[in-house]
């Protein structure tokens, strides 16, 4: 299952030793200490998942790119359309409490760029004292000594329990690109940008007894021990720097050295979030698209790369337009290869050596014939009056026994024509799609079907189906988005006469990873028509609106039986980071429970 799933998994292309529709201000996260070519603020779209480290989809997840944010939905799914970041660099953050903050740094491209992110759930290894000296460790060998004297986030000294968070990523772990930060672009001691190959990282969390964050106090430091991979061993110097990431820029910084010590790097450390240990090189970027012989792109195709040297692979995923892109060590000749989606290599080639700080298009990797299990879905959307569908998307789903599903959604031309690329592991897949009309708020509904031939063209589609749920919110004076597709509408809960237990709760949420995303909780719901102006919780377009940071008045004017619509409509104002906003919605959502 873990090869399939990583086969599955679309990826960014950055250099390892293994490796919402919103438009707001641009990228403003570049370091500016750093030498690296951020380039121009372009326009750019973005797809992902979240998932756990045990696969399973991470909801209600928050997702950001610069000012723009989102929220998971309940297959931990994300869209960003038209936002503006850098040329050369996408900074995707994403926080849930319980979780280690994750992120991931890229090269956008041209297409939809598809981004896939491994949340490590927050453990406690072990509590210590404050004011003792004490060592935490894992069983696989990793440690940190600490001397006791630890501050909070004022600065203040913390005298106390203390739990400790240890994670250890590894070189050989499989899901190494999905669980580290950022990328593998750094910052070291002088400014210059370099791409690094890791021997092996260190996440280090520090909770008080009141669950506040804590640091290392000032002046004081940590040792930690960092195992060595066994395949790496005969390669790995006796000194290595040591580097820290910064969540703020997505670039990892230099501080100190580390020594080899029998199996393990051993170095001291000033303050906690992630260590890394890596050997640095200068860095080009390299992009370069993948086609058929005809001149085909081919998406979804896993390419790698990898130093003559280099215990591991690095890999990433062609997007919709068949290119990949990403951050190289510079002045090294580099093996390329091709997978197809069973993992067998289809291309083989050496690349390089590149001139640091330049960015290299490669010539186009032209693949004789089309691997046998690659699929073209193809057709147009039709209106109820077989006009075209101009504002309109499909979504697909593949997938499923015993992988994750994958979901792709593909946004239809003037002529509502659409094209979806996949492969398959096996022969005559079965697809499911689902196509919507925004401006008539129409759909398809879900429909599967098998795919019988290598090309399968669906032909004219009549999106002629009532959209009988939807949501249509606008916020100031913006323009109003429809969420059309699925939604999840519960009403469910403790019946209780208690002041602290809600009376049942109302909970209605979108579900359709193509489009923007809505969701509304209300609290003390007694099952009838009704006004609320407290105990709700509303997200929308990132912003959690509760009643602390938001005067909202919630409308429920029918409330149907399972199986029967709820209508409801929202007025109000919030406030979040970005000033004081109005938000009016309208929805009309079927109860499932």
């Amino acid at each position: 299952m873990k090869k399939n799933y990583l086969l599955l998994l679309l990826l960014l292309l950055v250099f390892s030793c293994k490796d919402g529709y919103l438009s707001e201000s641009p990228e403003e996260e570049s370091n500016p200490g750093s030498s690296y070519n951020f380039g121009n603020a372009v326009q750019k779209n973005f797809q992902g998942v979240v998932l756990d480290t045990g696969g399973m989809p991470v909801s209600g997840a928050t997702v950001s790119i610069g000012s723009n944010t989102v929220t998971t939905d309940n297959k931990g799914l994300f869209v960003f359309k038209n936002v503006s970041v850098s040329e050369n660099f996408a900074h995707v953050k994403v926080t849930k409490a319980g979780y280690v903050n994750a992120s991931r740094v890229m090269v956008p491209t041209d297409g939809m760029n598809r981004i896939n992110i491994m949340m490590i759930p927050v453990t406690t290894t072990a509590a210590v004292s404050a004011g003792s000296a004490s060592t935490v460790a894992l069983a696989d060998g990793t440690q940190v000594k600490f001397d006791g004297s630890f501050k909070d986030a004022n600065g203040n000294a913390y005298s106390g329990n203390v739990k400790v968070s240890l994670y250890h990523l590894a070189p050989s772990n499989t899901y190494l690109n999905e669980l580290m930060p950022g990328s593998f672009l750094a910052t070291n001691a002088t400014g210059n940008a370099r791409v690094m190959e890791t021997f092996g990282m260190l996440h280090v969390q520090l909770t008080g007894s009141s669950g506040q964050n804590l640091q290392i106090a000032n002046g004081h430091t940590a040792e930690i021990t960092v195992p060595i991979d066994a395949t790496q061993m005969s390669n790995s110097p006796a000194t290595i720097p040591l580097w820290s990431y910064n969540e703020t820029t997505g670039m990892w910084n230099e501080e100190g050295t580390a020594s080899k010590v029998g199996n393990a790097y051993v170095g001291a450390v000033s303050h906690f979030s992630w260590w890394n240990c890596d050997i640095q090189f200068p860095q080009a970027t390299v992009k370069v698209h993948v086609k058929t012989s005809s001149g085909q792109a081919l998406s979804n195709v896993v390419v790698t790369l990898k130093r003559m040297s280099q215990a591991y692979e690095v890999y990433g995923s062609t997007d919709n337009t068949g290119m990949v892109s990403g951050i190289v060590p510079a002045g090294e000749i580099l093996t390329l290869k091709v997978y197809d989606a069973c993992h067998v290599v289809i291309y083989t080639a050496n690349i390089g050596p590149f001139t640091a700080g330049s960015t290299i298009v490669l010539p186009d990797i032209l693949l004789p014939t089309p691997p046998s299990l690659l699929y073209t879905i193809k057709g147009s959307l039709k209106t109820c009056a077989n006009a075209n569908v101009t504002d309109g998307y499909v979504v697909f789903k593949t997938g499923g026994a015993g992988n994750f599903f994958q979901y792709m959604s593909v946004p239809v031309d003037n002529a509502g024509n659409f094209t979806f690329n996949t492969y398959s592991c096996t022969a005559n897949p079965q697809f499911t799609y689902e196509g919507l009309d925004i401006n008539n708020l129409q759909t398809t509904n879900e429909v599967t079907f098998t795919a019988t031939a290598n090309l399968m063209n669906l032909g004219n589609i009549t999106v002629c189906n009532s959209t009988s749920e939807f949501i249509s919110y606008k916020i100031d004076n913006q323009t109003i988005v429809t969420v059309l597709g699925s939604f999840d509408a519960k009403w469910s809960g403790l019946t209780s006469s208690s002041p602290n237990i809600p009376v049942k709760q109302l909970k209605i949420s979108s579900m359709n990873p193509a489009g923007p995303y809505f969701s509304i909780v209300q609290n003390n719901m007694l099952g009838a028509a009704a006004t609320f102006t407290t105990d709700y919780l509303i997200v929308v377009a990132g912003a959690d609106i509760l009643p602390g940071n938001g005067n909202m008045m919630i409308n429920i004017s029918s409330f149907g039986t399972v199986g029967d619509y709820i209508d409801f409509t929202v007025n109000g104002t919030y406030t979040n980071t970005s000033g004081s906003h109005t938000l009016t919605a309208t929805g009309h959502v079927k109860r499932d429970l």
